[in-house]
């Protein structure tokens, strides 16, 4: 992006030139241009190709990453993403298979639905054999992902969708908690309403899944499923799960949410059977149906404000060139699969969306999540899906609407859009060629050439570190923007969630498909707080969700600072708090258990002491080894500035033999925290509202008071 009155191309900054070299350029290409030029070739007509060539010179739009790749090299995939069918016949499952390598190959990443599958233990029909449930093949696919190499430019990307009421929810909901688990997939969930609505009114309800018209309920104690529903205690409630979800999420930012009810009935032609949707592509911003596919053009906002006023005019010229840049890649596209090239030309999704919504923002005066800028931000998408729509009846004129148009039942799902009506009657007598109009993809890579803010999110910060594979090394970024307007300029880490999520809000009005929006929180949120967002995305009319705790995973593309966490040094000690707790199975004998900490009162050691400790028997030895290296482990991540939340989290799922004292251990840091001033949180389970604070000995809700203690 250019700050107003300058005029700079990508390719004149050396780390977006990179880039360009590593991904994008031809063996003949050097300059941006001639990229553009080559894109620009896909236009029906010479005007469309001078057009289109002139508002990608100077990054007004950009369609999609692999139509970038492959536009005019013979390497026909033009296409972002795809969804593929994952049926439950083990001959079809692996014909899916060969064709995501396909795929893959091309450049395109791809969804799936796994929840046709019959859930893990389930038997064969006509067989002695068991099912081995769909998490084994998303293992395969994640494995095949792993070995094909997309054309020589990115590795594969995928999401998994799973519906909530699958009878193995629980395994998928926890399946990623151990880092590199499907490392080439992305997870949603694919919330129903009537889960919500059972969610709202009846929390405490036993959590209800059903596979094949039976209804099975799922064991706490093994995650596994069952009919027997009489011991409640041990069986999931509705309010459990949710509160699994969230801590899933705040530990490692998986699994997201998809509202698939609300997705399909808010969906144009949705009425139609072939677009039932199931799944989106890797990022979410695209709900399709099997074998759809998703050709998406972004326009960058702030490249149309112009002496602190946006330039509609100039928009609206973009728009129209924008849409027919992706009309065109549907007609170029050599589709790797005959289902999907089918689908492709008879529904003819198209997304156009922007990029650059927090730059235009900044430039106009205006704090992002203000209500001003949700109200630039519906005005701005219904502009555009506005003229988007004028061209699809243009293009329907000319070239015929999409199978199974009806004017009745599109104004159903429609109903609520502010659109002028001589726009409805132009409809009314045409239809429209496209099935899908707009949607708002991450334009992560695209955002980097343009320079601009990706999607609608805010920037991260004013200055940022990027690793990524141009940059293996790292490179600083810094946003002018941030220097030009102080006033106006909000980073990502300063944004509450609430305008986060009410800007996505904002732009869904008017978007078909879905938004990819990510809901940047800090280091320091507890799990009430992902769960109070999800809910606030549902209350808010979202499609979806998914939020990211800053730090949740080892590895991030973007960062404030370009140092690793250096541990703390022990000769920073200046104080320890010895406890002196029962020790488990040994009477009149105690448990010593050691937190040291430094000046400012933050734990950097833990030692525990046990009677048994200088005992030889083999199971005394053995529970010292097993001592001695939990105490390690926890003083390693305390000296690496791990929260001590986050090891409290961890030992309050420990099970087995070793309970008492893990639990022991645990307690201690509560205790330690509370001494502090920093209470140790977590959730309710009387009230699933309220927090519950460790202290004093006793953990007591903030919100109802229920106390542990009685």
């Amino acid at each position: 992006m250019s700050v107003e009155g300058e005029i700079m191309l990508p390719n004149e900054k050396e780390w977006i030139q990179d880039l360009l070299k590593q991904r994008y350029y031809t063996k003949d290409e050097t300059t941006w241009a001639e990229i553009c030029e080559r894109v620009s070739k896909l236009g029906r007509t010479k005007i469309d190709e001078k057009r289109i060539y002139n508002h990608m010179l100077h990054c007004d739009f950009l369609p999609n990453s692999p139509t970038l790749f492959n536009a005019g090299t013979g390497n026909g995939n033009l296409s972002a993403c795809y969804v593929l069918p994952m049926e439950d016949d083990l001959d079809k499952i692996f014909n899916t298979v060969k064709h995501t390598a396909i795929i893959h190959k091309y450049g395109g990443g791809t969804g799936f639905d796994f929840s046709r599958l019959r859930p893990e233990g389930f038997a064969v029909g006509g067989t002695n054999q068991i099912a081995s449930g769909p998490l084994s093949f998303m293992r395969v696919i994640d494995a095949n992902t792993q070995e094909i190499k997309q054309g020589g430019k990115r590795r594969g990307a995928n999401m998994a969708i799973l519906r909530i009421d699958h009878p193995d929810i629980i395994k998928f909901i926890k399946m990623k908690h151990k880092e590199g688990t499907l490392s080439n997939f992305n997870i949603s969930v694919a919330v129903t309403d009537a889960f919500m609505a059972n969610l709202q009114k009846y929390p405490n309800d036993l959590f209800k899944t059903e596979f094949r018209g039976e209804t099975y309920h799922i064991s706490k104690s093994n995650d596994t499923w069952t009919t027997d529903w009489r011991i409640s205690e041990e069986i999931y409630s509705n309010s459990d799960v949710w509160n699994l979800i969230s801590q899933s999420a705040w530990e490692c930012a998986d699994p997201g949410l998809v509202f698939i009810d609300r997705i399909n009935s808010r969906t144009p032609a949705g009425y139609l059977d072939e677009v039932t949707i199931r799944a989106t592509n890797p990022c979410g911003e695209q709900p399709l149906p099997d074998y759809g596919s998703c050709n998406l053009v972004a326009l960058n906002l702030g490249n149309f404000v112009s002496d602190g006023e946006m330039d509609w005019e100039r928009l609206q010229d973009a728009v129209k060139y924008a849409y027919r840049l992706a009309e065109a890649v549907i007609d170029n596209n050599v589709y790797p699969i005959k289902e999907i090239d089918k689908y492709s030309n008879t529904y003819r999704n198209v997304g156009v969306g922007v990029m650059g919504y927090a730059d235009a923002c900044i430039m106009l005066n205006m704090k992002y999540g203000s209500e001003k800028a949700l109200n630039f931000g519906e005005e701005v998408m219904r502009f555009i899906y506005k003229w988007s729509l004028v061209e699809s009846v243009e293009y329907a004129k000319r070239f015929g609407a999409f199978k199974g148009w009806n004017y009745e039942d599109y104004e159903l799902l429609i109903d609520g859009r502010q659109l002028p009506p001589q726009t409805r009657t132009a409809y009314k007598e045409t239809g429209l060629r496209n099935v899908c109009l707009t949607t708002i993809a991450p334009t992560g890579s695209i955002g980097y050439i343009a320079d601009c803010s990706t999607g609608i999110e805010p920037h991260f910060a004013d200055k940022i570190f990027r690793k990524d594979e141009s940059h293996p090394e790292g490179v600083w970024i810094t946003s002018p923007l941030a220097e030009k307007y102080p006033d106006s300029f909000i980073s990502a880490t300063e944004l509450d969630v609430k305008s986060h999520i009410n800007t996505q809000a904002a732009f869904q009005k008017y978007v078909d498909s879905g938004i990819s929006k990510t809901i940047n929180m800090s280091n320091e949120v507890t799990v009430n707080d992902v769960k109070r967002a999800y809910m606030l995305a549902w209350e808010s009319n979202c499609k979806g969700v998914t939020i990211y705790r800053d730090g949740s995973k080892s590895v991030q593309v973007l960062n404030t600072s370009d140092k690793t966490f250096e541990p703390k040094q022990l000769d920073d000690i200046s104080t320890a708090i010895r406890f002196r707790i029962p020790a488990e199975g040994l009477e009149n004998e105690h448990v010593y258990i050691t937190v040291t900490h430094d000046a400012n009162e933050q734990p950097i050691e833990v030692f525990v002491n046990y009677p048994f400790l200088n005992r030889p028997s083999v199971e005394h030895t053995h529970r010292r080894e097993q001592l001695d290296s939990i105490s390690r482990l926890i003083s390693i991540g305390l000296r690496y500035n791990i929260p001590l939340d986050n090891i409290i989290s961890q030992l309050e799922k420990s099970k087995g033999s070793m309970k008492g004292t893990v639990a022991s251990i645990s307690n201690v840091l509560k205790e330690y925290a509370a001494r502090s001033g920093n209470h140790y949180t977590e959730n309710c389970e009387e009230c699933n509202n309220g927090s519950m604070i460790f202290q004093g000995g006793c953990a007591t809700c903030d919100s109802c008071g229920h106390s542990e203690c009685g």
